[in-house]
């Protein structure tokens, strides 16, 4: 199954022949500055076999691991498509409201949920971690 995403405008897009390798919902402080929502809804997939065409602009952050990472988004519409990362090379993360149908969002866990919006409720049962991936 092919998988496509797009900016708001169209101008830059995203496609991958396979599936993520991990969806989760971010709550820290850079997603939701990069974004200005509650948190990002994100999916992670291996950098080969994806493409991006279009052109994007970024914002820059420092992790709490001290590498970059990168909020990017549409250069035209400023719609946030992606988010990459010093400290995982290999993988593009793309997000989850701008992949088309008929991708379902399934994220498997929370992430840096000490930063959640107190209105936030997160499903029972769902995996969550106070910082990142632990």
């Amino acid at each position: 199954m092919k998988i496509q995403a797009s900016c708001q405008c169209g101008q830059l897009k995203f496609a991958s022949e396979v599936e993520p390798i991990l969806q989760l919902c971010c709550h820290c402080l850079d997603c939701q500055d990069a974004l200005q929502t509650d948190y990002a809804a994100i999916a992670f997939f291996k950098i080969d076999g994806t493409t991006v065409s279009g052109e994007l602009a970024e914002k820059s952050y420092v992790a709490e691991s001290g590498s970059k990472t990168c909020r990017q988004h549409c250069e035209q519409c400023n719609t946030p498509m992606f988010d990459r990362s010093e400290g995982f090379p290999k993988l593009l993360g793309v997000m989850m409201g701008q992949i088309d149908a008929p991708f379902e969002p399934l994220p498997s866990c929370h992430v840096f949920v000490r930063d959640k919006k107190a209105h936030i409720s997160i499903p029972e049962g769902m995996k969550q971690y106070e910082t990142g991936l632990g």
